[in-house]
């Protein structure tokens, strides 16, 4: 049996795209792959759980990306985590990282998967590889596409990748990948401005209220 924890760094919990992610994710293990996720706000609530997490074999962490990094709450809590696992002898974990952001392109998470590189580095941890997914609004506003079809299996491939890896306890170098849903950027950019005015009428907003600047 092989066991996984998913630190969930997203503000959003259950609601947010990185759940979904993960939930697709789960889908694909086998049955003797174990999993438990953990949101960031219950950890940072209740230390305690930090020790349920170092018994696991393997750590991945799921976050939106903010501004080519992670969300605020998020650092805080890969700082607590850091020094707590200073604390403890011969921790030693599989790692991975899943980052999805707004933008189409998968490639706009690089940045991110590099900084969590260097994050498990200094934890001494086994770093894998991380998967950067381009679109994450979309991926999360379609949820009734199934992971392979056609449009999203760029997707599916990664989390193959992914899923292989976990439970095989593969040890060979594997590089990030940087995915995203095979979709036009014209009708990504369409489909998005209409999310926004859509969502400011129930804000009792306007459109031109979307381009109010704060100075």
């Amino acid at each position: 049996m092989i066991n996984l924890c998913v630190i969930n760094g997203s503000p959003r919990k259950q609601n947010s795209g990185s759940t979904y992610l993960i939930s697709e994710l789960n889908k694909l293990l086998d049955n003797n792959v174990e999993t438990k996720e953990y949101y960031i706000s219950n950890l940072m609530k209740d230390k305690t759980l930090l020790e349920e997490i170092i018994s696991y074999d393997k750590i991945i962490f799921t976050s939106p990306l903010y501004a080519d990094c992670f969300p605020s709450a998020m650092l805080e809590f890969m700082a607590v985590f850091e020094n707590f696992i200073k604390e403890k002898n011969n921790i030693k974990m599989d790692m991975y990282c899943l980052v999805n952001c707004g933008f189409l392109e998968g490639t706009q998470n690089k940045i991110a998967l590099n900084i969590m590189k260097i994050y498990c580095m200094r934890l001494d941890f086994n770093w894998r590889f991380g998967v950067g997914i381009g679109g994450g609004e979309f991926m999360t506003g379609s949820k009734e596409m199934p992971l392979n079809s056609r449009i999203k299996k760029p997707v599916y491939n990664a989390f193959l990748a992914l899923k292989e890896d976990i439970e095989n306890n593969s040890d060979g170098q594997v590089d990030n990948i940087l995915t995203n849903a095979k979709i036009p950027k014209f009708i990504f950019k369409f489909a998005a401005n209409i999310g926004w005015k859509s969502m400011a009428k129930k804000d009792n907003l306007k459109v031109k209220d979307l381009y109010k600047q704060i100075y």
